[in-house]
């Protein structure tokens, strides 16, 4: 499965805030063995966000998108989305009543976005978020999977955890396991040279990146879940032949 991630948002676009989602997102899609490969980062424009949304089903079959599901007129994610699919929204009345009681547990008037805040796409899966009041949602059709969380990280990364990962679990039934081993004292440039019969494999892959005063060497496989114990002896096996090569190697835990 190829999936996208779309964070909506203009204070990431102008720095006011650092888009620590799409780091979570993209390390737990890693550990389910789906492969990500885009990340789109777009302001609060309806037609800006629809357009990045239609590039992204053009080329992957699963979007992942993140923020923009609030209760003012400035969260506009779901209803491009409802655009997107020809769907209509509709006020999960669960949810609807969770908010209003966390609003009157806390002594407030219930916002009139509340609705707004509440709704999800008609026909899709509601995904709950223990740690805000927006949930997000689950929708399928003709092969496009979208799945719509809010932006706020506490709440994002709970709902990743015990709402997304094991939905998605049941669309993939792959495993991309990784090594890191740091080696200092020789130029990225040397390293690749030397390892280039590594560096050329498809799967695993071994990959080198410059760090301050180092550099680290990714081991990766992927594979079916069913076989995790063979992924973790090849990628142990390229290891040793590496830190045969280069003693003074280090593995870093990730």
């Amino acid at each position: 499965m190829k999936a996208e991630i779309i964070c909506v948002g203009t204070e990431l676009l102008v720095g006011d805030i650092v888009n620590t989602n799409a780091q979570y997102i993209s390390e737990k899609l890693t550990s389910i063995g789906v492969d990500l490969y885009y990340q789109t980062t777009v302001g609060d424009n309806f037609e800006r966000v629809k357009n990045c949304i239609e590039a992204a089903f053009n080329r992957v079959d699963l979007v992942i998108t993140t923020g923009g599901l609030g209760p003012t007129g400035d969260d506009i994610t779901k209803e491009v989305i409802a655009e997107y699919f020809n769907e209509e929204l509709e006020v999960s009345e669960s949810h609807y009543k969770e908010i209003v009681k966390i609003y009157e547990d806390r002594g407030y008037e219930v916002s009139e976005g509340s609705e707004k805040e509440a709704s999800i796409l008609k026909n899709s899966v509601l995904l709950k978020n223990q740690n805000g009041y927006a949930p997000g949602f689950f929708y399928e059709k003709e092969n496009k999977k979208i799945i719509v969380l809010p932006g706020p990280p506490k709440e994002l990364t709970w709902m990743v955890d015990n709402e997304v990962l094991p939905l998605l679990s049941k669309y993939s039934d792959s495993i991309l396991l990784m090594k890191t081993l740091e080696i200092t004292g020789v130029p990225e440039g040397e390293i690749n040279d030397r390892l280039k019969k590594y560096c050329d494999m498809s799967n695993p892959t071994v990959a080198p990146y410059a760090k301050n005063k180092c550099v680290h060497m990714r081991i990766a496989m992927k594979g079916p879940r069913n076989n995790i114990e063979n992924i973790k002896k090849e990628i142990e096996r390229i290891a040793e032949e590496i830190k045969n090569i280069y003693p003074h190697v280090v593995e870093i835990d990730k």
